[in-house]
């Protein structure tokens, strides 16, 4: 009997559980995209703005169509439970792989906005992030001719279905947490520039601390960072020979480095192999000896390494993980307080290793 009135008062509590809350897909709307900005009004600092996919049956370039919300809130979270009252479907972000931050406030403080990513469920940690110049509002707002689906502009330069660009530096929501809680690691994101027409412009790096950005790098240097970061190998160089202006290939590019030393100064040496052909040679560069070029090459590519990293050890940051090396090399409880006593004064040295696998002429 005690069994029967247990099963019967199980039954009974059962009915009094709501359902899951559940929506269909046709009551939802889908966040392709979200840009965070700095308002710059103190009370409500944040702007946030949603791009919203709207479904279509047709798949052909120009055919998306996107919905955009956009709201002043004191906190991010805030505003984008006010923009629910903006829409007449639920907000799913589950969809969302751009993130885009304003320019203005990566240079005030980044960390409340990756925390907000980090903290909703439905968010993926696969997301990309990058910085939208000169505002993500403006960048969101860019509608490229050729986009097939909303979103998938944005999705195409940073993923490797689509272009493939040297200058372009892809960063998740996750490597970007890792870098800014890991100690001797600091993290980089690709600059997203609208140039005043139907298209995105991305060749610039942004180096960040643990808060904002510290440097911006220029095309030229972003195609080397990303080089000698081994993020993105297939690049081309531009190099003089006797005066003779030189453009090469590179199909592939392997680099490392190593620490020497724990007391001041510590040399740091980074060696980068590159097996190179080239693009753009004079006349009759085929029948000559190519140990000479292969060695020109190299100087100039080890001197503009060396100017890069000074400078970005002039700006204390350290995105390619030296003090991390330096954690595990030589441990301790005092190993990071060391490392930031040495890192300012540390000496840099390139070994560049350049072989010429053709002239792109066949003979």
């Amino acid at each position: 009997m005690n069994r029967y009135a247990a099963l019967l008062s199980l039954l009974l509590a059962l009915l009094t559980i709501s359902g899951c809350g559940f929506k269909d897909i046709d009551k939802r709307f889908f966040v392709v995209a979200t840009g965070i900005d700095w308002s710059g009004n103190k009370s409500k600092p944040y702007r946030i703005t949603l791009q919203l996919a709207i479904p279509s049956p047709k798949i052909e370039p120009g055919a998306s169509k996107i919905q955009y919300e956009t709201i002043d809130a004191p906190s991010i979270a805030e505003g984008v439970r006010m923009l629910k009252a903006y829409v007449d479907k639920e907000l799913d972000f589950g969809h969302c792989k751009m993130m885009i931050i304003g320019e203005e406030l990566a240079k005030r403080d980044i960390n409340h906005s990756i925390e907000w990513m980090l903290r909703r469920r439905d968010i993926q940690s696969v997301a990309t992030l990058a910085i939208g110049r000169p505002t993500a509002e403006t960048v969101l707002h860019v509608r490229p001719a050729s986009e097939r689906y909303p979103g998938n502009a944005l999705l195409l330069s940073f993923g490797a279905d689509g272009t493939e660009s040297s200058y372009n530096y892809a960063e998740t929501l996750s490597g970007f947490a890792r870098r800014v809680s890991e100690k001797g690691m600091d993290p980089a994101l690709a600059i997203i520039t609208n140039d005043g027409k139907e298209s995105y412009i991305i060749n610039q790096v942004a180096l960040f601390d643990k808060e904002k950005i510290k440097t911006i790098l220029t095309p030229a240097e972003t195609q080397l960072f990303n080089q000698m970061s081994d993020h993105f190998t297939k690049a081309s160089m531009h190099g003089m020979f006797k005066g003779t202006p030189l453009v090469i290939a590179i199909n592939q590019l392997n680099s490392s480095f190593r620490l020497q030393g724990h007391t001041a100064p510590v040399r740091i040496t980074m060696k980068v192999k590159m097996d190179v052909v080239f693009e753009e040679a004079p006349n009759g560069l085929f029948d000559k000896d190519w140990l000479s070029v292969e060695d020109a090459l190299a100087t100039e590519y080890e001197k503009a390494a060396v100017a890069l990293l000074k400078k970005i050890q002039r700006h204390g940051v350290d995105p390619f993980g030296f003090g991390l090396r330096y954690r595990a090399v030589y441990p301790g409880k005092n190993a990071w307080n060391n490392w930031t006593q040495l890192y300012p004064d540390a000496e840099f040295n390139v070994e560049a290793m350049v072989k010429i696998e053709g002239t792109g002429l066949i003979r």
